[in-house]
């Protein structure tokens, strides 16, 4: 942005006269809007898994499209936290919210990991300890979920498919006694604090979108947590890959969960099915130039209920750079209409 221009100094005056003080307001209205770091502007959360996370963003454009940083642009100055994490289920993120407060229990009991202790955690080093959810759930993707064990401040890491949690400061509790220290503690995610004051977009659910009733129940939590639940969520809608086809089970559950959601939250549901399979949606100005509904493969994918494979990833179950650009137009569109932008 071109540095603001001071105006030009009028003439001066016949009458020698006191200089007026110099104007606080420098620059234009919309640019001091976007400088004023005062301005009030709320903070925003992203939850959801790889979709969330714009995996198979990096295909297809010339350059990487990744919905956060997309919002983080339309939003500035206010903050936004990208806490999609590939992979995982509706439960998940509620574990990442803080929604799930689960009690640990040390694998090998709480003499584990010491001198004396269960060979269980033989190959752990000391400064963590391996645990187990008494929620029942199991660690899944890159999943690293910051907060305390009681007042025992930490890491509850599930990346390699087992939950270890790890002190932050390893001075804060002896080696020998962090299993004692950790059994039986109650955890609390630490982004919960960031979410408090957070609008919020979700995309939960695809992971585990079978269990149509977990997935309705879960968003609702996550809907009901937010500061003013009817003003300060959106909620996006799931979309049908190749697997998810007309007349299958996963097809169905998808479009269960996205009717269900557009009738609960009304304007605050974003539907990317019909924006993904629809005319009206193909034509929008980021796909203007791919001239999809032109191309024999957009009308058989359209057929099956599918999106069309030029805004899929190689993968087949993720979208490349051009979805997740109509994703992101889509979501900025909505949140000017919702006024939160």
């Amino acid at each position: 942005m071109p540095s603001p221009q001071l105006a030009a100094a009028p003439a001066a005056p016949a009458a020698l006269l006191l200089a007026a003080p110099p104007s606080s307001a420098t620059g234009t209205e919309a640019s001091r809007r976007l400088l004023d770091l005062e301005s009030g502007s709320r903070p925003m959360t992203l939850w959801g898994s790889s979709s969330m996370s714009s995996e198979g963003g990096a295909e297809a454009t010339p350059l990487p499209v990744r919905i956060h940083e997309h919002l983080t642009l339309s939003a500035s100055p206010a903050p936004v936290h990208a806490f999609g994490v590939g992979a995982t289920r509706s439960a998940h993120t509620l574990l990442l919210r803080g929604l799930d407060t689960p009690r640990l229990a040390v694998v090998g009991g709480p003499a584990a990991g010491t001198a004396a202790g269960s060979t269980a955690n033989s190959a752990t080093p000391s400064d963590r300890v391996e645990v187990t959810l008494d929620s029942g759930l199991a660690p899944s993707g890159p999943i690293q979920v910051p907060g305390t064990v009681d007042r025992l401040a930490g890491m509850l890491d599930g990346s390699s498919g087992t939950w270890y949690f790890t002190p932050d400061d390893p001075a804060a509790v002896p080696a020998d006694d962090l299993a004692a220290t950790v059994a039986g503690g109650v955890f609390t995610s630490s982004l919960v604090e960031i979410a408090a004051s957070s609008r919020q977009v979700l995309w939960v659910g695809k992971n585990n979108i079978l269990d149509v009733t977990g997935v309705l129940q879960d968003v609702q939590r996550l809907w009901d947590a937010a500061e003013t639940p009817e003003a300060d969520s959106l909620v996006l809608g799931h979309w049908c890959t190749e697997h998810d086809a007309h007349g299958s089970a996963t097809g169905d559950a998808v479009a269960a969960v996205n009717t269900e959601q557009a009738r609960r939250y009304g304007d605050h549901f974003l539907d990317l099915q019909q924006l993904l399979t629809s005319e009206e949606g193909l034509h929008c100005s980021p796909l203007a130039p791919l001239q999809l509904l032109a191309q024999g493969t957009t009308q058989d994918a359209l057929d099956r209920g599918v999106v069309p494979p030029l805004l899929v990833a190689s993968d087949g179950i993720h979208l490349n750079g051009w979805g997740n650009l109509a994703v992101s137009w889509a979501i900025v569109r909505r949140m000017r209409e919702l006024q939160w932008l």
